[in-house]
């Protein structure tokens, strides 16, 4: 066989086989068509329907919206996760330009002074206008392009795509998370207060009735067991205030630390206790699998996967050599000492192509530790 022809028949194979990797493939869970209790929830009644962008504002509450547009604006996770976006971002950037050629320019400039001591400067110091000054001018252009036979660039920015993906996810998952802590610590405070006012007021009936058995007591119409029944219901109605006051404490703290400010700060706007939010009516539910796809976490962790999967590409891509095609132009300029003549000289271009081998060791251990990724 022809020598061009075998190299021919090994590159066909080596690109059949890098080629063979398998694309990413989403899982597939079988789950039912409707959640449990789904019909019920459809007909439940709400005072607003829920828009899934703000759905804090459906439950019709200033306060409850306030807190949350606080609490996105300041939250330093919030902030990590935008870096981690425009960090994704930049890298999906990087592996799109890998596949297009690149290009440099280069220039450099000289100038020398001829001594007239030397020989050769005394000889040109008698030459009729001799200039001891020579200038020399300088540019190159190249241009190269890897020709990605073998697939690794393109699951490069398969991977780059997928974590990019990945990170708007996360981003996503991280804001939804801290606005559905700061709307349970704000709903739970006015729950507490809720029940704090029905404990202080049943304190209150418990001492009336207290006061009437005692009465009825004193004048032989009560029994000793019913003064101590009422003494007891009292006492146990005045024991869950303090539990209420102390948990309503701990909410009121969470809810100033989860807006990033010293313990207290929002107390005075709280003090008044408020109805208890009543939750929005949601719009479309969807089917399990839809609720799951649209989840942040499992977006992101299943985007992960689908980079996972395209960097064992890339690594399979390192078993075989890189062909790349470069491409260079130099210009020169000199005008010479001694009254010699200015030249302009560009070159031909000069085409090149280039061929670099990775070591198999640095493939497999790439692809091993991607597999177990």
């Amino acid at each position: 066989m022809p020598p061009v022809a075998a190299q021919v028949m090994m590159i066909s194979r080596c690109w059949a086989i890098a080629s063979s990797t398998s694309d990413y493939v989403r899982p597939d869970v079988p789950l039912p068509e409707r959640l449990q209790g789904q019909a019920a929830e459809g007909d439940r009644q709400a005072t607003a329907t829920a828009d899934l962008a703000a759905w804090w504002t459906g439950f019709g509450d200033p306060e409850l919206t306030r807190f949350v547009t606080l609490a996105l604006e300041q939250n330093l996770d919030l902030a990590q996760a935008a870096a981690r976006v425009t960090q994704a971002r930049a890298g999906l950037g990087a592996a799109n330009a890998a596949l297009l050629p690149s290009g440099n320019v280069t220039g450099q400039a000289a100038r020398a002074y001829q001594s007239v001591e030397t020989p050769l400067g005394k000889v040109l110091n008698s030459t009729p206008g001799f200039d001891r000054w020579g200038n020399a001018y300088e540019a190159n252009a190249g241009a190269s392009w890897e020709l990605d036979l073998f697939g690794g660039l393109r699951r490069g920015r398969e991977a780059a795509l997928a974590e990019y993906q990945s990170s708007e996810a996360g981003a996503v998952a991280t804001r939804l998370a801290v606005a559905a802590q700061t709307a349970d610590i704000y709903i739970s405070i006015r729950g507490l207060q809720a029940r704090l006012d029905v404990a202080r007021r049943q304190v209150q009936t418990q001492q009336e009735l207290l006061s009437t058995v005692n009465l009825l007591y004193g004048k032989g119409l009560a029994a000793e067991l019913q003064v101590k029944q009422a003494e007891g219901a009292l006492a146990q109605v005045r024991a869950s205030v303090p539990a209420l006051e102390a948990g309503l404490d701990v909410a009121m703290n969470a809810l100033d630390v989860m807006l990033g400010s010293p313990p207290g700060t929002h107390r005075a706007d709280l003090l008044k206790a408020g109805d208890i939010p009543t939750a929005p009516q949601i719009a479309a539910i969807g089917s399990p699998r839809e609720l799951l796809r649209r989840r942040p976490d499992l977006i992101v962790a299943e985007r992960r996967l689908a980079a996972s999967n395209a960097r064992i590409g890339v690594a399979i891509a390192e078993y075989y050599p890189k062909f790349g095609k470069d491409r260079g132009i130099t210009v020169e300029d000199r005008h010479g000492r001694g009254g010699e003549a200015s030249a302009h000289s560009p070159k031909m271009p000069v085409d090149s192509w280039s061929i670099k081998a990775h070591r198999l060791g640095l493939g497999q251990q790439t692809r091993d530790a991607q597999s177990c990724a």
